[in-house]
């Protein structure tokens, strides 16, 4: 003891550097090319991004000045019911009843943390290992992915060349063990948006062979050309899950704001898993979005963006029509577009990849390799004009055209 103080001798042993492997079911899981692009073009300039699925446009001013509002709302900032707020789930009821004149049930509705969240927790809720999930094939990247992760076999539903479901090869898919079939309208990557007779077929066959339907349609008030958005819960309502988000519709991507629709048997085991995922939907723009919608700001957001995308999709298609070697492909909804190779220049079994990772590298131009949406298009690339305007749409193709002249 040296002047009330305690003299203390550590040992001090030297450990090893801690080393774990990732686990076994991420092994065969491989990352999204699409974020990969995303990244390697973050710190370029004049880099011209047509790869993410992310719209440009500002959200509604009323919508983010309802956010403002709500920063002094003490409910706001806690948590909510599992199943989100009673009114915003009242909101998309209505929503559902004066756009498509369908009725639903506030109780049969789930505010999740956006629509991946939810395709996520939907796919564990409904299914068991072994289960085969038919997924449509080009088609959104986590569609395969996370199936996988619940160890369910994944089988390709190939679209044909008008981008529909093609009933020969639905019909063969099937097997007793089809326990759920995900499907997308309007279309990521192609652009395509299922006809009345392409979903009443699907329901059919779903009616018939006992599947659920998980039916993405975060893209629904994105159609061109005067067509209409047909949700397949009219047409199979026992055997639908429907998918949505708010993300795209009123440009909110970052609030990770998503919901699932269906009837009271349906549903449960969603809600059941829901809160062991995300405990709650985020809480502000619950309140946000349940003041904003149904208001004429809403309404008039809705038809302007569906204008200005449609403003694009015909930039696009004239542009990038001029393209030697580049075969548009028709863009009927969401704001993608689907071309495909043929030039000469890239003949490899993944011409797309080729097209893609050479454009960018000579151009600055991002597109994303058609393969990234499964194995049926390795001559296609997607172009998302969603996030540029119809002057970078423009630059974009002229790049294209003048390095590929």
């Amino acid at each position: 003891m040296n002047n009330g103080y305690i003299a203390l001798h550590f040992t001090v042993s030297v450990i090893p550097d801690f080393e774990i492997e990732e686990a076994n079911l991420l092994k065969h899981i491989r990352p999204s090319g699409i974020r990969k692009m995303f990244a390697r073009a973050q710190d370029l300039k004049d880099v011209i991004s047509l790869g993410i699925g992310m719209p440009d446009l500002m959200p509604p001013q009323e919508l983010l000045d309802e956010m403002k509002n709500q920063m002094s709302n003490l409910r706001a900032h806690g948590y909510t019911l599992n199943a989100g707020i009673p009114s915003l789930r009242e909101k998309i009821v209505s929503q559902y009843k004066s756009v498509y004149n369908l009725d639903f049930d506030p109780n049969n509705i789930v505010v999740g943390a956006g629509g991946t969240q939810l395709l996520y927790t939907s796919i564990f809720a409904y299914t068991n290992p072994g289960d085969e999930v038919l997924v449509q094939d080009p088609g959104f990247v986590y569609y395969p992915t996370i199936p996988q992760f619940a160890k369910c076999k994944t089988i390709p539903l190939n679209l044909d060349d008008k981008f529909q479901v093609d009933e020969e090869n639905l019909k063969s898919s099937i097997t007793e063990k089809s326990k759920l079939m995900i499907i997308n309208t309007p279309g990521n990557p192609t652009g395509g948006v299922f006809t009345h007779s392409t979903l009443k077929m699907i329901a059919d066959l779903a009616i018939d062979n006992n599947i659920l339907i998980l039916s993405d349609e975060v893209y629904e008030f994105l159609t061109f050309d005067n067509r209409k958005h047909y949700p397949i819960s009219e047409l199979a309502p026992d055997h639908t899950v429907i998918l949505n988000s708010f993300s795209k519709t009123y440009c909110i991507t970052g609030w990770r704001m998503g919901f699932a629709v269906s009837n009271s048997q349906l549903i449960q085991p969603l809600a059941k898993l829901h809160p062991f995922i995300v405990a709650n939907p985020p809480s502000l723009p619950q309140y946000a979005l349940a003041n904003f919608m149904g208001t004429k700001a809403d309404i008039e957001f809705k038809v302007n963006m569906r204008k200005i995308m449609e403003e694009r999709r015909d930039v696009v298609v004239k542009e990038f029509g001029k393209i030697d070697g580049l075969e548009m492909q028709p863009i009927e909804g969401s704001f993608y577009a689907f071309p495909r190779v043929r030039s000469e220049k890239y003949a490899g079994e993944n011409r797309g990849l080729e097209f893609s990772e050479d454009i960018f590298e000579k151009t600055k131009v991002v597109t994303v390799a058609g393969s990234e949406f499964g194995e049926s298009r390795y001559e296609h690339v997607r172009i998302s004009f969603g996030s540029v305007n119809s002057d970078m749409l423009r630059e974009a193709a002229q790049r294209i055209i003048e390095y590929s002249a």
